[in-house]
């Protein structure tokens, strides 16, 4: 790849950024971990504002958890949260409440990868290393005509060698970037606009008229689909609460809150039997149906129906004493919380419909 013409291309079509204007190590940081499986579109804001809450390294890894959770809440694949925070103490113990200058350092903190590691340092500190995202795959692979398949190690070590022979060692960062905007704007994974690309005359795959056919892909496995029933149980003594509980510390969305859910779709019979059985001293006063939705993950899907219910409490009974029956696993954990208390709470994008 001739990186003088991706780098004119780029001064001239780069988009503009806010995490590229100033381009600190913990901005370009958080900009890339926010980044991963999420549109910039939708990342600007997020980003903007978690960096007035959070504005250095030291004031991530003092924040509570909840409150870092909260801040990432509709950004999904919470994992990035939970090691940003971690990276972040990570980095106040061992380098100063600094990044690293370096990749092998980089890539020893908690959720630094070999891309990230290498976004950082070329962009922040710029360290003439390649950054191989997805993007930098697929323009490789189409540019020469690789049979390369997407997402594998091998495939990314390829590439990342290639890059490391065209990158210019002025700009490293740039041209990092560079690859990143022509992969999201013009060599797209669908329908990509050759004929406004830098490379059109020299794109292999193009002249192949294949360029859709790069990377090669495998086929994709079904995702098992497992149905629940999403209860938003609200407690109505004259002061509304919602009945919440925070979910394990490990697994699928962690540390995340939740409502109740039962597997399989319930009708409304069946949920007030359900409701009944597993609470005491109260009345059901009002079942509302809720939107069905459908939530996909990277290894499963959920098949969500929902109702919101209130309750009221029978005569002399106190809502702190009406609770689930704790010999039911299923039910265990889950408090009441009120208005003010369940805004601050963080849900997973997966239960947006029914929060």
């Amino acid at each position: 790849m001739d990186a003088l013409i991706l780098l004119s291309w780029y001064d001239e079509n780069h988009r503009s950024l806010p995490w590229r204007s100033t381009r600190t190590p913990y901005g370009t940081w958080i900009s890339e971990a926010m980044l991963q499986q999420t549109r910039v579109t939708t990342v600007i804001d997020y980003y903007k504002r978690f960096m007035i809450l959070f504005p250095t390294i030291e004031a991530l890894a003092n924040a509570s958890e909840d409150e870092v959770y909260k801040a990432w809440e509709g950004l999904g694949y919470y994992s990035r949260a939970r090691n940003l925070q971690r990276c972040a103490r990570e980095c106040v113990e061992r380098f100063h409440g600094n990044l690293p200058d370096n990749v092998d350092d980089l890539l020893s903190l908690s959720g630094i990868g070999p891309y990230m590691a290498g976004a950082i340092a070329s962009q922040a500190f710029n360290k003439v290393v390649p950054a191989v995202d997805g993007n930098a795959v697929r323009i490789y692979t189409r540019l020469l005509a690789l049979p390369l398949y997407a997402g594998d190690s091998k495939t990314n070590a390829e590439i990342a060698s290639r890059i490391e022979k065209d990158i210019d060692p002025d700009r490293p960062g740039d041209f990092n970037q560079a690859l990143m905007d022509l992969g999201a704007g013009i060599c797209t994974p669908k329908s990509p606009k050759c004929d406004a690309c830098p490379f059109e005359t020299s794109c292999e795959a193009n002249l192949l008229g294949l360029a859709s056919d790069f990377p090669k892909r495998r086929e994709k496995k079904k995702v098992p689909v497992y149905p629940y029933t999403i209860v938003k149980l609200i407690f109505d003594d004259g002061i509304k609460h919602v009945c919440v509980r925070k979910r394990p510390s490990t697994g699928l969305l962690a540390n995340l809150y939740e409502l109740i859910s039962f597997p399989g779709h319930l009708d409304e019979a069946s949920l007030r039997i359900a409701l009944i059985h597993h609470t005491r001293n109260t009345t059901i006063v009002s079942v509302r149906r809720l939107t069905s939705k459908t939530h996909v993950f990277s290894h499963l899907k959920w098949d969500m129906i929902g109702y919101e219910v209130v309750v009221q409490p029978q005569k002399n009974t106190d809502r702190a004493i009406m609770f689930f029956d704790q010999g039911h696993d299923r039910l265990v954990g889950y408090r009441y919380v009120n208005k003010e208390e369940y805004a601050e709470l963080a849900f997973p994008s997966a239960l947006r419909n029914y929060v």
